[in-house]
């Protein structure tokens, strides 16, 4: 009878095993040059915790669907804090997901990105790709780069968007010369329609005022 429920039990487990996780594409990636670390989530988060060469302290997360965004509005979210020794060094930390749902067309995106660093330097870029490649490059969506200091940008673009699945990544770069703290958030994805429509009412209010200004100096 032990041995049945032993059968039973290791049937069980191998059954459980079997069943994909929900959003087990949400991965995480950093390297120094010549250590890599990588970390797998599931249920839309993924964290890494640990060092890496000269970086002794490194807490980083990714977020996306269904946490965050969904796959049809992808939000994907990449924050870190990252310490380095007195030797410092550059790590490049990537966070990707796929199996988001586009349907052609032209669709924005946009990649907001603040912290605060005591010395160095961060690039943050995003990508799409249509082939759903994991940590894929096809398209670059946007590239901002901060120097010390506080720092925050966000920048928008417009592309052909994938009829089919498609991967999002994001990838920060850090500099950062001699015992060095960072702290950041960035994120990229599509705005919400009511995000849009603000956006859009906000640059009207803008022309507006603008053509006024232009109006009242004609006149003067």
């Amino acid at each position: 009878m032990r041995r049945n429920l032993l059968s039973a039990t290791a049937a069980v487990a191998l059954a459980f095993a079997a069943v994909p996780s929900a959003n087990a594409a949400l991965m995480l990636q950093l390297s120094d040059g010549t250590t890599t670390q990588s970390a797998t989530g599931a249920g839309g988060a993924v964290t890494y915790f640990g060092a890496i060469g000269n970086f002794v302290f490194d807490v980083t997360t990714g977020l996306s669907k269904p946490l965050a965004g969904s796959a049809t509005l992808p939000l994907l979210d990449l924050n870190s804090v990252d310490v380095t020794a007195s030797a410092g060094g550059t790590l490049t930390i990537k966070v990707t997901d796929t199996d988001f749902i586009g349907s052609g067309g032209i669709l924005q995106f946009l990649n907001t990105v603040g912290g605060t660093m005591n010395a160095g330097s961060l690039n943050f870029n995003t990508y799409m790709d249509c082939s759903n490649a994991a940590f894929g490059t096809a398209t670059q969506l946007t590239s901002q780069a901060f120097n010390t200091g506080a720092f925050s940008g966000g920048q928008n673009t417009f592309v052909s968007g994938c009829s089919g699945n498609y991967s999002l990544t994001e990838i920060a770069t850090l500099q950062l010369p001699g015992a060095a703290l960072i702290s950041f958030d960035g994120s990229v994805g599509v705005p919400e329609p009511a995000t849009l429509a603000l956006f859009g009412s906000s640059l009207l209010v803008v022309g507006a005022a603008l053509r006024r200004r232009k109006g009242r100096k004609s006149t003067g």
